[in-house]
This record gives structure tokens, C-alpha cells and sequence, in this order.
């Protein structure tokens, strides 16, 4: 039997048929500024009026038990939350993302800082990827609405191709998909009917092996069970939105972890696309006639006039935020940061226990 026997395409709607069926329940903290992690310990358990997951919160002195529940109860939909078995905080589910209400217990709650725990409802949303030690090809949005030159599409199935690396493809989808899923329905058990997502690729020789992640604007969550090195090796697109969000996803999951692992970014711009538009408030954009005649990363950073402010502006938010954001999860988190025309190196000091370090890399 061909490696390729099923139409890439077909293989596309049943991953997102199957994606639109998933749920689960999560929680992590906003900041952590100090040590401060929640790792789910079982699956979210389903029953007709209820959905539950239970968590370990470690401050880093000690852990404690939460669990996080919604539940039916008079026609209301409402979330409770009860950490270390005595300590509780709930009120109406009004929003699937929402930051709990303080616990009564103020010493409690400066121990485990309960305000700034956040805890998500997740319909028709990707369960957490797995990275392990080894060689990862993220192939992010293959569609030819962002190649619509059709110029990544043999580097790409050749990377799919590649032995060497363990690829994964992160399909496009709609951001808040999940909140058209109604709580009332899904804890009936009634059916429910998304849009079909339909974004059109000139992908091919796709091995049936290769997994195929939904994305919505390259948002997944990250789970780490590596001790040593996690190289991933980019194309697709943008680079300057969803690239860019994969980036920083990945790196959440680094910091919400134990692992010391080492990770290695690596972009390949002869690979990628960009767009005009890059992520709000960070100068990673390029003029619409640029991006009109090539939105080959490649050809868009080949003056010399734009290398420097895109690969600052790039680094910037990991030196200045991310790392400020995370500071409590790391002794040292050192980045360096390696492009044509541009080369830098930083180490920022937190208050964890852990030397993390980051590279990027373009090739």
C-alpha cells in the first residue's frame, strides 16, 4: 500500500471532524513571576449534568490537590474550583476563559496567589502536543490563501518526506471555534454542528504517518517529557503571526514544565511566507507591495533596510516580555538569536531553579 493512499485532503476534513469533537478543562497561572505550576493528574470526566479534571498546584514549598469543575445546577451553567479540599472559589460560568475568584483563606490565597489562576473551557480545541528529545518539522497553515504563489510546497513535502525529522502539520482554524459549542447541549449529549472549516492546499505527498494538528492562528498548547534537546525546524506561514505564535506556544510549554531541556528554532526562509501584517504591537510587518510581488520570508528580508528592526522586534518581546512574564520559572534563560545581517545573545536571571537556553536560527 502507497504511504500516500489517502487524499491529504480527505485526511484534512476528518482531523477536523474528529478535532470539533474534543473537550477538555485547563488551568495555568497568568504570571509566574514566582515558581508557580498546575499539571493536570487525570482526563476531564464527563457525566450528564457535569464536567470535572483534577490538578496539582506546586508553589514550589509544597503541592496541593484542585479540582475544577462546571456544572448544571437550575438552569444555570456555574464553575467551582476547590484547592486543597477545604479552600474553594466558584461562581457563574459566564465566559470559557476567566481568572477564578479569590479563595476566602487570605493566607491561602497569598501562599498560592488564587487570583492570578486561569482556567479555560476548551471545546473543539486540540489536545496538548507531546515533545519529546529529537528532531521536530512543524509545517504550520499549508493553504494557498498564504501561498498563493505556490512556492513552499516542495520544500515542504520534502521536509515531510525527510527521515530525519519527526514532522507534524498545524491545520488553520478559526479563533474562538469553541464558543460556538453551547455547555447546555454538550453535557446533554445532543449534537452539535460547527461550519465546516475549508481551506484549500496543493499538498501531495503528505506520508499518512505525518499528524495533523488544528491551529487556530498557530495557538497549541505544549506539554514537555524532554531532558536533553527539542529542535524544531519551521515552514509554512506566516512567520510574523502564526510562525510567531507557535514560537511562543512552544516556549509556554517549556516554562510550565520541569524540563531543562535545550530548543532550537529553526526557520527556514526559503520555506516560509510572511504577511503584510505582522503581531500587534511588534514592528514585524512589510509593505503590501513587498509582500505583492514575493511573501517568500526569504525574499521579503533580503534588504538590509528591514533585517535588523524585523529581528529585533522579533527578540524583543522574549527579552522584554515573555521572560519578565515567566522570570519565576527559570534561574537563567539564555537566548541566542542568529540570522543573516543579524547576531545576539542574552541571559536574563530569574528567581526558579532552572538554566533554560534558546536558540533561533534562519536558514
Amino acid at each position: 500500500m502507497s504511504s500516500y493512499a489517502q487524499d491529504f485532503a480527505i485526511r484534512v476534513k476528518e482531523a477536523y471532524l474528529q478535532t470539533d469533537k474534543n473537550y477538555d478543562l485547563d488551568c495555568n497561572y497568568s504570571k509566574n513571576e514566582t515558581y508557580k505550576l498546575i499539571t493536570p493528574v487525570s482526563e476531564s470526566y464527563k457525566t450528564k449534568d457535569s464536567l470535572t479534571r483534577n490538578f496539582i498546584v506546586d508553589n514550589g514549598q509544597r503541592e496541593v490537590h484542585m479540582s475544577f469543575s462546571i456544572m448544571r445546577a437550575q438552569g444555570r451553567i456555574n464553575y467551582a474550583v476547590i484547592l486543597d479540599k477545604i479552600h474553594s472559589s466558584s461562581d457563574r460560568l459566564r465566559n470559557r476563559e476567566f481568572f477564578i475568584k479569590d479563595v476566602p483563606d487570605r493566607k491561602f490565597d497569598k501562599e498560592f496567589e488564587t487570583s492570578q489562576i486561569f482556567c479555560t473551557v476548551n471545546f473543539a480545541y486540540a489536545k496538548p502536543v507531546l515533545l519529546n528529545d529529537g528532531y521536530y518539522h512543524f509545517n504550520v497553515h499549508p493553504h494557498t490563501i498564504y501561498d498563493w504563489q505556490s512556492k513552499l510546497t516542495n520544500q515542504t513535502e520534502a521536509y515531510l518526506n525527510n527521515p530525519n525529522f519527526q514532522s507534524l502539520i498545524f491545520l488553520e482554524a478559526g479563533n474562538g471555534r469553541g464558543n460556538m459549542v453551547d455547555v447546555g447541549t454538550f453535557l446533554d449529549n445532543r449534537e452539535q454542528r460547527l461550519p465546516l472549516n475549508s481551506y484549500e492546499s496543493d499538498l501531495v505527498n503528505v506520508p499518512l504517518a505525518t499528524p495533523l494538528i488544528v491551529s487556530p492562528s498557530g495557538n497549541n498548547r505544549f506539554e514537555f517529557d524532554a531532558s536533553k534537546e527539542v529542535s524544531i525546524t519551521f515552514s509554512g506561514g506566516n512567520h510574523n503571526y502564526c510562525i510567531w505564535n507557535s514560537t511562543r506556544q512552544v516556549l509556554i510549554g517549556l516554562m510550565n514544565s520541569k524540563s531543562e531541556a535545550h530548543v532550537r528554532f529553526i526557520y527556514d526562509s526559503k520555506a516560509i511566507v510572511a504577511q503584510t501584517k505582522g503581531m500587534e504591537g511588534l514592528s514585524l510587518n512589510f509593505g503590501r507591495g513587498e509582500i505583492e510581488k514575493s511573501n517568500l520570508l526569504a525574499d521579503l528580508l533580503s534588504k538590509t533596510s528591514i533585517q535588523s528592526n524585523y529581528h529585533f522586534s522579533y527578540l524583543i518581546f522574549f527579552r522584554n516580555l515573555f521572560a519578565q512574564e515567566y522570570s519565576g520559572m527559570y534561574k537563567t534563560f539564555k537566548v541566542n538569536y542568529e540570522a543573516p545581517g543579524y547576531k545576539e545573545t542574552f541571559i536574563m536571571n530569574g528567581s526558579g531553579n532552572r538554566d533554560l537556553s534558546v536558540d533561533f536560527s534562519y536558514l
